[in-house]
């Protein structure tokens, strides 16, 4: 971590987009995005996510949005001791974009003034004493002040240095309360299996049942690594594959690309469902369609594929289709439609099986399915894990 990509970061946040950064930056918009994806990787944190050409910020990127005029002061008081007039935060940010200082050594500064000694600083810091001299040297000429007065005992701050020291103190301070909870996170990361799933209808469905088995039987286990379970969408699970934010997902699509592995650990039956008052014994399918409005998984689920194709035989044409069905994000959502206010889905019969109010069930012709697949990058700990993840869930 530098002062550069601190202050690169900074303007990100504060301009809520690359480019405009850029602009203020006076930067080429590919190094902007490099040094914001550097900060994020430091703090391991998300802190922003790319919208309609923008960036908006996650709840992390807001929490540490509060902290950007304190970011911003340190730096204007560095930026003076430079000889930087106070012209707005624009000014400062670009000054601290263009001069790089590790924050490390600003920290080792600190040290050289508390022992009064480059040579005492390095022992104490376990690194060279020409290598020490050659950072303060730098700081020197990157501020164009004069920092240090050495002398044959040791070395003293010019008022300048003393100056520095205090906002080279208060910026590794305030960095220190950033990246400490990422280091303790990594660290526990390292001991953690990253599990992600599509998301469960509700607490009553097999899914959940099946994955709260896996984690009891997972905890059990005194050998296994702790195991952490997170459930979004079959496309974020895909990104979240890609990135490393898991180590195997649980996805209702076979994930095709060269980088990954996958099982179909189980299957499900897709039904037609509606509520038990609409849907009866021998009902007819396709007056039940033509009638009513159909709740189906967003686009952003695998679901929705095999929903889809189930369908097809029943809705006519593109037009048609369209205007029937209404399109959720969240299956808890879809279930309480179809209960609450007259609408089919099509879901997984295992997805509704354990539901506590009644429902009316119609299977479909043909008796289509829908794969559960795990998915794992192509490594031996990858794919080790995902064994032990479908032997647990594939018998549950």
């Amino acid at each position: 971590m530098d002062t550069a990509t601190l202050a690169t970061a900074l303007a990100v946040m504060q301009e809520s987009s690359v480019r405009g950064a850029a602009t203020l930056l006076g930067r080429p918009p590919s190094s902007v995005a490099d040094a914001f994806e550097r900060f994020e990787t430091e703090l391991a944190l998300k802190l922003a996510s790319r919208r309609d050409g923008g960036l908006s910020l996650t709840l992390a990127g807001e929490n540490l949005a509060r902290s950007i005029p304190a970011f911003i002061d340190i730096l204007a008081s560095i930026a003076a001791i430079a000889g930087m007039k106070q012209d707005g935060t624009g000014h400062v940010l670009s000054w601290a974009a263009r001069n790089a200082m590790p924050v490390a050594v600003l920290a080792n500064f600190n040290a050289v003034i508390r022992v009064g000694s480059i040579r005492r600083a390095a022992r104490e810091l376990g690194v060279g004493q020409p290598n020490l001299s050659r950072q303060m040297a730098e700081l020197e000429r990157v501020l164009g002040q004069k920092l240090l007065i050495r002398e044959m005992r040791g070395c003293e701050p010019t008022p300048e240095g003393l100056e520095f020291g205090e906002a080279a103190q208060a910026l590794t301070a305030k960095l220190a309360s950033l990246t400490g909870p990422a280091r303790r996170r990594f660290a526990r990361d390292l001991r953690t299996v990253k599990l992600g799933t599509i998301i469960p209808v509700g607490h009553e469905s097999r899914l959940a049942a099946r994955l709260a088995a896996l984690v009891a039987a997972w905890r059990a286990d005194d050998s296994k690594p702790d195991l952490l379970v997170s459930s979004t969408t079959a496309e974020d699970l895909a990104e979240g594959l890609r990135a490393g934010r898991f180590d195997v997902a649980l996805t209702d699509i076979a994930l095709r690309n060269k980088r990954f592995e996958s099982l179909e650990i189980f299957t499900g039956e897709l039904v037609l469902i509606g509520s038990a008052d609409i849907v009866t014994a021998g009902a007819s399918i396709q007056p039940l369609i033509d009638r009513r409005l159909i709740a189906v998984p967003s686009l952003r689920s695998g679901l929705r594929q095999s929903v889809s194709e189930a369908l097809e035989p029943f809705l006519g044409s593109e037009g048609q289709a369209a205007a029937r069905l209404v399109e959720v994000d969240a299956l808890s959502i879809v279930i309480n439609l179809v209960l609450d206010h007259g609408y089919l889905t099509v879901l997984p019969l295992e997805a509704v099986a354990a539901l506590d109010r009644p429902i009316g069930i119609i299977r479909l012709p043909d008796a289509p399915r829908v794969g559960f697949h795990l998915v794992w990058q192509r490594t031996q700990a990858s794919r080790r894990i995902a064994m032990q993840i479908a032997q647990s869930i594939g018998g549950a």
